[in-house]
């Protein structure tokens, strides 16, 4: 609520919201902060260095800036690689591997299929080996080529500490799970 003065006059607080000019300035304002705020809780990435160089001094003038970085005191041991193999009914063979995009955007679509890939190399998971053995199907699918099988492969390599040696330790693949493919999986009525 806007306080007049004495003599009846409005604010100027009151007469810079009661004009259009004010308006979209606050309007501006508001989106501005708000794209700012949203921008700085992106995960990290080129995309993310790239905004925060402008918004920054922007956030830190209005000292919204936050620091939501958490460490993890159990960090992996090991690098993940899960991929497929797919057999078609022509007799052919392909590998599906996960989706890598661009560096600047991908990051933020591609974090999806990391944490799948994360989820899919632990036993606790196992629920995901089905669905995701169908998706694959699925896109790799075509008129002329029709996937009868796929099996799922995580491939796992040590990681060396910081401040150790690094030696060149062979990626193991291992066989995680394996199922065939109908037609009614790839049309939908079934999985």
């Amino acid at each position: 609520m806007a306080v007049r003065s004495a003599v009846g006059q409005s604010s100027i607080q009151e007469r810079v919201e009661q004009s259009r000019a004010g308006r979209v300035v606050i309007s501006l304002f508001v989106v501005v902060t708000l794209l700012t705020v949203l921008t700085a809780n992106l995960p990290a990435s080129r995309l993310d260095s790239l905004l925060l160089r402008a918004g920054h001094p922007y956030l830190n003038g209005l000292y919204f800036s936050q620091n939501w970085g958490v460490f993890a005191p159990d960090p992996r041991q090991q690098s993940l690689d899960v991929y497929a193999q797919v057999a078609f009914a022509d007799g052919t063979q392909r590998t599906w591997h996960i989706p890598a995009r661009n560096a600047a955007v991908g990051e933020y679509i591609d974090y999806r299929w990391r944490k799948w890939e994360e989820w899919v190399s632990s036993p606790s998971y196992a629920f995901l080996y089905r669905p995701g053995a169908v998706y694959i199907a699925r896109s790799l699918a075509t008129p002329q080529k029709r996937p009868i099988r796929v099996t799922l492969f995580d491939r796992t390599s040590p990681i060396t500490l910081p401040g150790q040696p690094s030696l060149p330790a062979p990626a193991t693949p291992q066989k995680i799970y394996t199922t065939q493919i109908t037609p009614a999986m790839l049309s939908g009525a079934d999985g």
